[in-house]
């Protein structure tokens, strides 16, 4: 007699978890393991009976991150105050607890000061090091942060004010 089962997994691991995934076929110690781990998520169906079990995900979710940045004024003049934003969304379906971006303002620093003292977060934290941002925080499916800043436009750079992303996503 076969036996169907729902079962809610948070995430799962490597090539044997995602043969699992697919519809493989799997033992029954491997197929009864519920604390297998990795970056995605999926609803799954077990379905026991034989030697073995068949995992079928059903709603496939994952992590994935996007990133905007911009300028207000869009062309400014020497002497302007420009207020700069990063704009970061978990397009994901997976709630992220532990959210980061790190960029480097190196690129907008030949043609701006900065005023650390005016960096802040619509949610989360964000810091600053040198000429190095980073944002640490949780970012629920469908939620996003707007990393602000602003600085005195100098205009002696490139004339391109866009930092440097050094990473980005769930961090571990």
């Amino acid at each position: 007699m076969n036996k169907t089962t729902s079962i809610r997994r948070r995430a799962l691991n490597g090539g044997v978890a995602a043969a699992l995934a697919l519809g493989a076929v799997a033992s029954g110690s491997a197929a009864s393991a519920s604390t297998v781990t990795s970056g995605d998520a999926s609803d799954t169906v077990v379905r026991s009976g034989g030697s073995g079990a068949v995992v079928q995900a059903l709603n496939p979710a994952c992590l994935s991150f996007q990133y905007t940045f911009n300028s207000r004024p869009t062309d400014p003049r020497p002497g302007d105050v420009v207020t700069y934003r990063m704009e970061f969304v978990n397009n994901g379906s997976v709630d992220s607890t532990k959210s980061e971006m790190v960029f480097g303002l190196g690129g907008v620093l030949d043609d701006s000061s900065w005023d650390t003292a005016s960096l802040g977060a619509t949610v989360g934290g964000a810091t600053a090091s040198r000429d190095t941002v980073t944002w640490r925080g949780p970012l629920a499916s469908g939620e996003r942060v707007v990393i602000a800043f602003t600085g005195i436009w100098h205009g002696d750079g490139d004339g391109l004010a866009f930092p440097r992303v050094e990473s980005y996503g769930y961090t571990r």
